[in-house]
This record gives structure tokens, sequence and C-alpha cells, in this order.
């Protein structure tokens, strides 16, 4: 990107944090939290949510949509047995006993955690599943895989472009377009990107 003539990074969500500390340029990232929180806010009576992370490496970001929300956490512990897509869950941290389960994750590419999360947490005696994730990979037979399990809905954003063939009818999609859009309107005045996060 430098040599491509790059002076300035501005990206999202990164999946591994640590890449922003790779440039040798200013480099910011962007949180779609408080955008996907705002939408819930607006679109779902959150009485009876539980926010669930899918697995324990997406814990500490599950913590910045339950503050924002004022909800409780699951936590759902899964282990992977080989070098496959094919996780398995093997017990729950937290209650979602008779709740509205919403499992939040920062990308989904095949939808096998997802999925198998969803099918633990109903198990698990949760009453309904849905789904959120910032980044939409939604690879191979994601699309599919998502539109015949349990999960009733699945809000994205629009990180990466979602083809018309993976546009199922479970799709939330948000655009972050304005997110960015203020983040370089900061930067060109001289305003913090940080007060975006609020």
């Amino acid at each position: 990107l430098e040599t491509a003539g790059a002076d300035r990074v501005l990206t999202t969500d990164l999946h591994a944090p640590q890449t922003q500390g790779f440039f040798r340029i200013p480099a910011d990232q962007l949180i779609a939290a408080p955008m996907i929180c705002e939408y819930l806010r607006q679109n779902r009576n959150l009485e009876d949510y539980v926010l669930v992370a899918g697995d324990a490496g997406e814990a500490k970001e599950l913590g910045a949509y339950a503050n924002r929300l004022n909800l409780p956490m699951a936590i759902v512990d899964k282990r992977r047995y080989g070098n496959d897509e094919k996780p398995k869950a093997v017990n729950l941290i937290g209650d979602v006993t008779g709740k509205t389960a919403l499992i939040i994750d920062d990308e989904i590419a095949s939808g096998g955690t997802m999925v198998e999360a969803a099918n633990f947490l109903l198990q698990r005696g949760a009453k309904r599943v849905e789904a959120c994730a910032v980044h939409p990979i939604l690879s191979g037979q994601a699309p599919e895989r998502i539109e015949a399990s349990p999960i009733e809905s699945l809000i994205v954003t629009d990180t990466v472009p979602v083809s018309e063939e993976k546009r199922i009818d479970k799709l939330e999609i948000l655009s972050v377009a304005p997110m960015f859009a203020q983040a370089i309107e900061a930067i060109h005045s001289g305003q913090s990107v940080s007060r975006l996060f609020r």
C-alpha cells in the first residue's frame, strides 16, 4: 500500500488488531460496534436478548457490545478436532434459557462456527437465535448453510461486497459508508477519529 502511494490507512475491525502496528504510516482502525448497536436498538426489542460469543476468542470483542447495549453475555466453548472447518461446541458459559441468543462475531467465512453455535444454543434452552458479523466473507456454501440453519437473521456490514447470489432472505446489510465518511472528514479537518467510537 505504501509503495502504491498511500500515506494513511483507514480500516475497520481487523481480525488481528495487531496488524495495525505493521504500518509505518498512520493507520486508523474504525470499530463497527457503535453502528451495529444503534441499529439493534432501533430495530429490535432487546428485552430478552443475551449476547453470545461463538468461541472464547470473540469474548473480549463481545464486551464492547454488551457494555453499549447493557445486555448479559454468554460464551460457547468450542473446540476444533483436526485441521478442518468443523468446530464442535462442548460447553456454554452463561445462561440462554428462554432468551433470544444473538451471536456476535467479527467475520463469517464458512458459517460453520455460527451454525454449530446456533444449534448448541437451542439445545441449551435458547428460544430463538439471531447472528451478527462485521465482515460477510460468506465463502463456499456459507449462504446455503445459513439459510438452512435455525439462525433467524444475520446482520452484516458491507465492508465486503455481498454479491446477489449470496443475498439470502435472512441477511440484513448495514452500510459502513457514513462511518468512513465521518472518519475521513475528521482526518482532513484535524479532529479526533476516536470520538467516532463513543
